[in-house]
């Protein structure tokens, strides 16, 4: 890859604009994708992107280019694109250069992107998903990244982060029965894809001949998949700070006042040891630090980047991620739930594994009705009978606000710690 001279960009760049951010993004990657027991392709990708935002007067532009030698024509593009957007409303700046907190960066050296490791990971997931002979694997795919990220800019910030990522994926089918298992991380060592494909061809095979639904309210456990894509996803648009500077979160206006029980509290904790995000600063240059949501039910913080912010006339709480065209979104890094902890399958229950169309979920409203899938009635810790087909409904914010408890054992996901969750008298749709 060749060497770009960003002082020399964010050099040429204040002549024309009053701020200037450099972000270049430098990956290698590979993907084997696996058809009915055989490798149907093998994808491998090496880059360089680079993307510039100006101010001017208050407006921000961005550009980004794949081609370093075109870094002008890029920044030219991004002070066109300036003078075309609307002004930022109380703009503040770039963030300032500051001494970053102690950490490490997502790095595993043993993450090497070689086709010889992908092979492994999925031949070993092929071995795991052999402990159910009845399953059938349909497909199954393994990735494996290594990258680093720089961020720069005209107010003294230079920060660079290396990032490496291994993903497994696998579904299989028994009868009429799927089931689908996944797992990433940036650490080689807490990857376990016997496991990852043992449990693929479990959840087909367990999820067969299963029986029908009565339409009534039941005790129901979701899973940390179920949790996360729920849950955790309505909730994060819903303190997102565009959302909340836009009107489309229910929570405008309710900032320190109590929306949830007392018993639960949430937090973005960047650094949390089990997470995967570990940063240290976010994709402006932001630093980042722990950040109460929620706490004992009092909605305390909503998350914002610096645009946000600036609108809010609030800080940045350091949740800027980059997305393909450079352009920045706010997320979490890495959310935890804290609720009261029990043996959430002890007691009769309907498990739920999976949901089918969590995005359709209202974020004005928290209103939701989504199918189910791989879902158990349970009790004393293990699955009795499966479930043919359901659907649950409820509002995620009267959840939050009611008789829910979690696990203690958690899944880690990319930006989230998730336990299961059980919540009393949900609606079920036979």
């Amino acid at each position: 890859m060749s060497e770009v001279d960003i002082e020399k960009i964010l050099s040429y760049g204040e002549k024309f604009a009053d701020e200037v951010e450099v972000f270049i993004l430098d990956y290698t990657d590979i993907s084997l994708e696996q058809r009915e027991m055989a490798v149907s392709s093998v994808f491998e990708h090496a880059g360089q992107s680079i993307y510039v935002r100006v101010v001017k007067d208050n407006h921000i532009g961005v550009s980004g280019t794949s081609d370093p030698s075109r870094w002008k024509d890029c920044l030219e593009v991004a002070i066109s694109s300036a003078k075309l957007s609307e002004p930022v409303t109380g703009w503040t700046g770039f963030p300032e250069k500051s001494a970053l907190p102690k950490g490490q960066d997502p790095f595993d050296a043993k993450i090497t992107v070689t086709p010889d490791l992908a092979a492994e990971y999925l031949e070993r997931m092929n071995a795991g998903a052999s402990a159910h002979p009845e399953a059938r694997v349909v497909t199954a795919e393994v990735s494996l990244l290594a990258g680093v990220s720089t961020v720069a800019n005209s107010n003294g910030v230079h920060y660079t982060r290396q990032m490496s990522d291994i993903s497994l994926g696998m579904d299989a089918i028994c009868d009429n029965s799927t089931g689908y298992d996944s797992d990433s991380s940036p650490f080689l060592e807490r990857i376990n894809p016997e496991k990852i494909g043992e449990q693929t061809s479990f959840w087909a095979t367990a999820s067969r001949n299963g029986v029908n639904v009565e339409t009534k309210k039941y005790d129901v456990v979701l899973s940390e998949h179920a949790v996360e894509s729920l849950i955790f996803g309505l909730f994060s648009d819903t303190v997102n700070g565009k959302n909340v500077l836009t009107g489309k979160s229910v929570y405008v206006g309710h900032l320190g006042e109590e929306v949830m029980s007392p018993s639960v509290s949430i937090s973005d904790v960047p650094m949390d040891k089990e997470g995967s995000a570990w940063k240290r600063f976010d994709t402006e240059g932001t630093l980042t630090s722990d950040v109460e949501i929620v706490k004992n039910g009092v909605l305390s913080s909503f998350l914002y980047d610096a645009k946000t912010a600036s609108q809010a006339k609030t800080i940045s709480t350091g949740n800027a991620h980059r997305s393909g065209n450079g352009a920045t979104y706010i997320d979490p890094h890495c959310m935890r739930i804290s609720a009261p902890v029990s043996d959430v399958l002890e007691k009769p229950c309907m498990y739920v594994r999976e949901v089918i169309g969590a995005h359709t979920a209202n974020p004005l409203t928290g209103e939701f009705s989504v199918e189910v899938a791989n879902a158990f009635f349970a009790e004393s810790g293990r699955f009795v009978q499966p479930v043919k087909k359901a659907m649950i409904s409820g509002n995620v914010f009267d959840i939050l606000r009611g008789d829910v408890s979690i696990s203690a054992e958690t899944k880690t996901f990319d930006n989230a710690v998730v336990p299961k969750m059980r919540i009393s008298g949900m609606q079920v749709i036979g």
